[in-house]
């Protein structure tokens, strides 16, 4: 099961696609995206280490988007 989180702005193409890449990069991550209208980012991390992960994941967005902040949204069922 993954988790959703509510992104505080909109990002742009380009800051979406290096958030994601970096993201891909580390070591705990299975899956990660960003929906299509910029609003939300999915998050399954592998042994559940969601911890770990997401310390990680709201250093990048931060960094790359600026005063970007993650808030949890939702579990997401994966099919």
């Amino acid at each position: 099961m993954g988790r959703c989180y509510h992104l505080s702005k909109k990002v742009t193409d380009a800051e979406a696609e290096m958030i994601l890449k970096e993201i891909k990069e580390l070591d705990d991550v299975e899956k990660a995206e960003i929906t299509k209208e910029h609003s939300y980012i999915n998050i399954s991390a592998k042994d559940e280490k969601y911890t770990v992960v997401m310390g990680k994941v709201v250093n990048i967005c931060s960094r790359i988007a600026g005063d970007l902040k993650l808030s949890f949204s939702k579990f997401a069922i994966e099919a």
